[in-house]
């Protein structure tokens, strides 16, 4: 199995470098995604080589006829962001459409509606960057409220920063549940689909992270069925939290595979770039820097790793520092390269700025820490 590994990580990396890379010297350089027929183009070209749906899940019943663990959908997974917009779209979704992880703990029916049309490309979901999954933001920040209904729920309330909404079939919304008007009970995980009564696209969001658009959604009285509710009412955080957990992993992978293509720039750019009449590699500053990255890389690398067998003990902590990490050396990075480094020419200004819109969708350095210390205070046995 090492073996076919060896060769899958090979031909995902070529495609990478020699399809991606190309393609995304065409367009504008904070594009959120391709142009319809390149993405077409560069699908028909995955599927050609068998990689079409690699990192879906076995459970999928799509992708190659090849039992992959989840330590080797990892490995692969750290070569799918190593371009230009791989913070947040990695590969651009040509190795699986990554459907919400929620989904595949769903019922057969609610997978019948919603995920399976995600696996076959015929839709596409809106994704909220602000929702309380792995309680890693507080529920009090939630600002939609879910009532009873005579048929199933009722949604009011807005949500910010969300992403890929504008031609969205639905998402998943977190919502403040009332069974008892006005008393809260909980949050729960409602799909909604996007052709409701009373749901409405209210404005884009502009954020740092120009490569993603964002916008604010309303939801007013908009009325959806039973069915659409994920797990029990007023249990939405914790709704298959093992599989959000473990989908954290291959977010640590993606990151952890950022910093090492900036690594990789950056030891080029040493003997490339002159200071003081010498190049950069034979000077101090630039060998400290070199040999942080690798430090960081390496860790990186090593936990999220680890917690592919751990992950209830270590996923959090992979995430959070995956992320750390991946800043500290793209900063590096932008610094060895010098003014060259703030150019759209080079992927670097871009990384920067969405590493750090990451991390403060996912709650911040310090919400992330105390959420790693209340899994560890609340799973301690005496």
């Amino acid at each position: 199995m090492s073996e076919v590994l060896d060769l899958i990580v090979q031909a995902v990396r070529r495609f990478v470098r020699r399809e991606i890379w190309l393609q995304e010297k065409r367009v504008e350089p904070n594009a959120p995604r391709m142009p319809v027929d390149v993405q077409a183009q560069l699908l028909a070209r995955a599927s050609e080589l068998g990689l079409d749906h690699l990192m879906a899940p076995s459970s999928a019943g799509v992708g190659p006829d090849i039992d992959l663990s989840d330590a080797d959908r990892l490995r692969i997974a750290e070569e799918l962001s190593q371009h230009r917009a791989g913070v947040l779209n990695p590969a651009y979704g040509l190795f699986d459409p990554d459907p919400p992880a929620q989904l595949y703990a769903a019922t057969a029916e609610q997978q019948r509606q919603f995920l399976e049309p995600l696996l076959r490309r015929a839709v596409t979901c809106f994704r909220g960057l602000d929702d309380p999954d792995l309680a890693t933001l507080p529920v009090d920040g939630v600002r939609i409220r879910a009532q009873r209904h005579p048929q199933g729920w009722m949604l009011d309330g807005t949500k910010l920063f969300v992403a890929d909404a504008a031609h969205a079939a639905f998402g998943i919304v977190y919502a403040n549940t009332e069974l008892i008007p006005g008393k809260r009970s909980g949050v729960s995980a409602i799909v909604v689909e996007s052709d409701r009564v009373g749901f409405q696209r209210w404005r884009p969001w502009p954020t740092i992270a120009t490569g993603r658009d964002t916008m604010e959604l309303n939801l007013s009285a908009v009325k959806v069925p039973e069915s659409n509710l994920l797990g029990e009412a007023g249990a939405g955080p914790w709704f298959a939290n093992d599989l959000a957990l473990r989908r954290r992993l291959f977010s640590a992978a993606h990151l952890t595979g950022v910093a090492s293509a900036a690594q990789d720039m950056c030891r080029g750019v040493v003997w490339s770039r002159w200071e003081r009449g010498l190049p950069l590699a034979q000077g101090e500053r630039a060998r400290l820097a070199l040999a942080d990255n690798e430090i960081a890389v390496s860790a990186s690398r090593s936990l999220y790793r680890s917690a592919a067998e751990q992950v209830a003990e270590l996923g959090l902590a992979a995430t959070v520092f995956a992320e750390q990490a991946a800043i500290a050396v793209v900063d590096r990075a932008l610094d060895l390269h010098g003014p060259a480094g703030g150019s759209a020419d080079l992927p670097l200004e871009r990384w920067a700025r969405e590493l750090r819109w990451q991390r403060l969708s996912s709650g911040g350095v310090d919400q992330q820490r105390l959420a790693v210390a209340q899994r560890l205070i609340t799973t301690f046995k005496k």
